[in-house]
């Protein structure tokens, strides 16, 4: 009984409650933060990722933050230097969870964003776009938007 007594006691001490604080530790090693920029080298306002978005792709952030990189697209450790900028929320909370140093490459960072974010999209088939109709309350134009993003999906 005294041993549950004293751990009881341990857990509430403010030193025990508050546990050991986590420090950020990029995934990547520590060299690629010495790799220099190019002489005038202006990091790009990335579009963020958060991977809350359910119509959000993995393939199309990657393939938009390579575009977004194209200066540096010669150097993939830049690139992996950069990744973070593009994420957000709750992306960016999985990005600062990697161990680190557990990420060597480039390649590997999108490959183990994409095991994490991947979804498949739905199919479309033409059936689902004949069946598809305007709401009551719905502008011609916003129909018209909508059907034309599923017509883009089948």
């Amino acid at each position: 009984m005294g041993a549950l007594q004293r751990m009881i006691r341990e857990m509430m001490e403010p030193e025990a409650r508050r546990g050991e604080r986590r420090t950020y530790r990029k995934p990547y090693p520590p060299y690629i933060d010495h790799i220099p920029l190019s002489l005038g080298f202006k990091v790009p306002n990335f579009t963020l990722f958060n991977g809350e978005d359910p119509h959000a792709s993995s393939v199309e952030h990657i393939g938009r933050f390579s575009v977004q990189c194209i200066a540096i697209e010669n150097n993939p450790l830049l690139k992996l230097r950069l990744f973070g900028n593009s994420l957000s929320g709750q992306a960016f909370t999985w990005y600062t969870n990697l161990p680190a140093n557990s990420v060597q490459t480039w390649e590997y960072m999108e490959s183990v964003f994409h095991d994490y974010y991947y979804r498949i999209q739905p199919e479309v088939i033409i059936s689902d776009l004949s069946a598809l109709k305007q709401s009551e309350d719905e502008h011609a134009q916003d129909f018209i938007t909508r059907f034309r993003k599923l017509k883009m999906k089948c």
